[in-house]
């Protein structure tokens, strides 16, 4: 399969805000306009412009566009810690809820896919479909200790976007992306200061997790959902994906093969693929 190349990658893309719970956040939008929403949600750590590879395929037949999560990207930092679950949910509810494009498909990654689960979980009637991408419905407490030592390490600051870009590195650290495509996102995960210094856009305080423990929720879930479980990854097991989309009352689960744990970088257009079913029978009444 041939790598994504950024070159190919559409430049068609416009920024716009919109009102969370509390914070105005910032999205790309990919076009698509009059069409239905799709809607993005990045992992952990990451930012709306790892869609770049995945976006402009899926405006053919949606209105494409992807969110930064508060602390996240190109939206504002909370001052105080405020990157919980509940909180992340709460601006799905209030961009949802404000937007006036009518119910989205969301689409979630990693962090992204849980939040997606907890909104889902509460509001499946404002949604059209959930797709949730190597995703867990709860987070181990091993985990939550040690995303919150992260944490607390000072952030590094750089004295160029090259030497920033060339620290970028993933968590898990396995990936299949091209090296291009990992400059690309590591690219736009740095800003300067005003001293001409480049630290990371992301505030190192979202890395402390309260999550919301979702495993005896998923029942709750009641839209058409798809679960992609990357091949590769040690994040999550096929067979307790398989478990999760038994659990939805209308849940089903596929796995992406050629892709570690950050398949939206990993395998793009094998993403799109695998999703392509899905997202066409949310759209003909047949989820």
């Amino acid at each position: 399969m041939e790598p994504p190349k950024v070159s190919n990658v559409s430049k068609v893309r416009t920024t716009r805000k919109f009102k969370g719970a509390g914070i105005e956040l910032n999205c790309v939008d990919y076009g698509g306009e009059g069409k239905p929403p799709i809607l993005l949600v990045h992992g952990g750590a990451a930012h709306a412009r790892w869609w770049d590879f995945v976006a402009p395929a899926l405006t053919g037949r949606f209105h494409v566009l992807a969110l930064d999560q508060r602390g996240h990207g190109d939206s504002p930092w909370t001052g105080q810690w405020a990157y919980g679950s509940r909180h992340y949910a709460a601006d799905l509810e209030a961009v949802i809820g404000g937007w006036g494009l009518g119910a989205p498909v969301l689409v979630g990654h990693s962090m992204g896919g849980h939040t997606v689960m907890v909104y889902a979980a509460e509001h499946s009637e404002q949604l059209r479909a959930v797709v949730t991408i190597d995703s867990i419905p709860a987070y181990p407490a091993h985990a939550i200790a040690a995303l919150s030592a992260l944490a607390d390490r000072p952030a590094s600051v750089y004295g160029s976007l090259d030497e920033a870009v060339a620290s970028f590195r993933l968590l898990p650290a396995d990936t299949l992306a091209a090296p291009e495509v990992l400059r690309h996102v590591a690219e736009l995960s740095f800003r300067p200061r005003a001293d001409g210094k480049w630290v990371h856009k992301m505030d190192r305080l979202i890395l402390r997790r309260e999550p919301i423990q979702l495993d005896r929720e998923l029942e709750r879930i009641r839209c058409p959902a798809l679960l992609i479980k990357a091949a590769l990854s040690p994040v999550l097991s096929g067979s307790f994906a398989r478990t999760m989309a038994a659990r939805m009352a209308q849940g089903r689960m596929v796995q992406l093969e050629n892709s570690n744990h950050h398949a939206p970088i990993d395998n793009p257009s094998g993403l799109v693929a695998i999703m392509a079913p899905f997202l066409a029978s949310t759209l003909d009444g047949t989820a």
